[in-house]
């Protein structure tokens, strides 16, 4: 049947998107999406997709409003739609060609109105429809009916004119569906096989060869709660691709973890206490629906960056598109700043506190407080020199391989402290690189072996500020003396 266009049409979607801030270095989300959508869903497994808008994600992924099965729609909301920051690369695990990942649902009734029948379920794979007359022939696709996605993601079938299956007032309709909730940990953290294929987690070990950035924010909205994906999540932040760093932003459970007095218990158990780990709890709403707060603080963690110059930033007291904080399942709490400092922050626990408007509260990695070594403690440090670490392995690998010479130390000396200077003192107290010839000894040097030698410190951030106010009786007194003359 020929799409003969003639006329004049219009469509209709819902868009909450706001203009966005385009960022440097980009956060990489791992999880499920509903790629039943695409015309090719085997095509969106296991691959990095880099998005830059709804659009992207709707052609790359899928597009749906079911935020509690398909995470990748969670990233999707609080990056592109509600913080506005790009690009992002999601990776989706979620395989159609998986047993434990779809669902064979058997034949069932559904009536025929106006020549169609929709299909009122999520997830169903085109390719899966099995149309038959109740109780006569089975119909076949293109010839007896049409099968084609609403805009709801629901299936309608439509019946051709002078096909098998005309006339008739019910079909019966079997096919396959998704099951999200067939996804498990493993294969969320993934693995590389024996010809080198990647999967979940390792993946994010290609996003720089692929894409030309630098992961600097990982995240798995929702199976990062699990301590064996927070751990994968951790020691990929720690290396990733064998060359940079990055940090990786992990949800802590809320079903079970309900009181503020069971965050310390809930850490422990979850294993996090690293400098590499921003640990996030509770839930968060936003537009309406419940996401886990991983997602927002990855956005805000990208946008806060993209907007510091490409810098890194604390996120303590930061703005986050939030409508409030909840436990599993929707049940509101409010916590007062001196709640989330206490079982919160002094845990190495990321919040959120409402100070006329939503904010993230906090600047501990996970390392706190066993480690209050700056650059382990506090996120934006981490960050930092995650940064300039990253900037100097990208920016000087092209020196490997090349003569062992002065004019090549002098040029990486000279070339890293212009870098350095120019961050200096607005992002750093102050910075320099050296080339410490006791540091390199001739036998070093014959075998190729180089070393240069940073020393830096960067601003830590303001934790705390008091100022004592006293009323003094003397400034009344010298008031009324000098008539209150200046």
């Amino acid at each position: 049947m020929v799409d003969y266009k003639h006329g004049i049409d219009t469509k209709r979607d819902s868009d909450i998107s706001i203009s966005t801030t385009k960022a440097t270095t980009v956060q990489v989300a791992v999880g499920t999406a509903p790629v039943n959508l695409l015309d090719d869903p085997k095509s969106a497994v296991n691959k990095p997709v880099l998005v830059s808008n709804k659009d992207d994600v709707r052609k790359s992924l899928g597009v749906c409003t079911n935020y509690g099965s398909y995470t990748l729609m969670q990233t999707m909301l609080a990056s592109l739609q509600k913080t506005g920051v790009a690009p992002v690369v999601m990776i989706n695990v979620l395989d159609p060609a998986k047993p434990s990942h779809v669902t064979a649902v058997a034949g069932k009734e559904f009536d025929v109105a106006k020549g169609t029948a929709t299909i009122e379920e999520e997830g169903i794979l085109l390719d899966t429809l099995v149309v038959s007359a109740t109780g006569g022939a089975q119909g076949t696709v293109d010839v007896d009916y049409v099968a084609a996605f609403n805009n709801a993601g629901y299936v309608t079938v439509a019946v051709v004119d002078g096909g098998a299956l005309d006339g008739e007032s019910k079909l019966t309709i079997a096919y396959t569906k998704l099951n999200p909730e067939g996804v498990t940990s493993m294969d969320i953290i993934g693995g590389v096989t024996e010809d080198g294929t990647r999967t979940g987690i390792e993946l994010i070990d290609e996003v720089y060869s692929q894409f030309q950035y630098i992961p600097d924010i990982i995240s798995a909205p929702k199976y990062s709660a699990d301590a064996t994906v927070a751990a994968a999540l951790e020691a990929k932040a720690e290396l990733v691709g064998d060359l940079t760093n990055a940090i990786a932003v992990v949800d802590m459970e809320s079903s079970e973890t309900t009181k503020l007095a069971d965050i310390k218990k809930a850490k422990d158990k979850l294993g996090c206490f690293s400098r590499w780990t921003v640990l996030c709890w509770p839930k968060v709403l936003m537009a309406g629906e419940e996401i886990y707060a991983s997602a927002a603080v990855a956005a805000m963690l990208q946008l806060a960056t993209a907007q510091n110059a490409g810098i890194p930033t604390s996120p303590d007291n930061k703005a986050v598109p939030i409508d409030g904080v909840v436990l599993e399942g929707g049940k509101e709490i409010h916590l007062t700043k001196k709640q989330v400092n206490n079982y919160l922050n002094a845990e190495g626990v990321l919040g959120f506190s409402y100070m006329g408007g939503w904010k993230c509260w906090g600047n501990n990695t996970s390392a706190f407080p066993e480690n209050t070594d700056p650059n382990n403690r506090f996120i934006k440090c981490v960050m930092l020199s995650n940064y300039l670490e990253n900037r100097f392995k990208t920016e000087y690998l092209p020196a490997v391989g090349a003569d062992g010479k002065y004019k090549t130390i002098e040029s990486i000396v000279s070339n890293y402290n212009a870098d350095l200077n120019a961050l200096t003192p607005d992002y750093l107290a102050g910075a320099e690189v050296i080339f410490n010839k006791d540091e390199n000894p001739i036998s070093a040097i014959l075998e190729g072996h180089f070393v240069f030698h940073t020393r830096y410190a960067d601003w830590t951030p303001i934790e705390y500020i008091e100022n004592d106010f006293t009323w003094d009786s003397k400034i009344l007194e010298n008031a009324f003396e000098t008539g209150g003359e200046a």
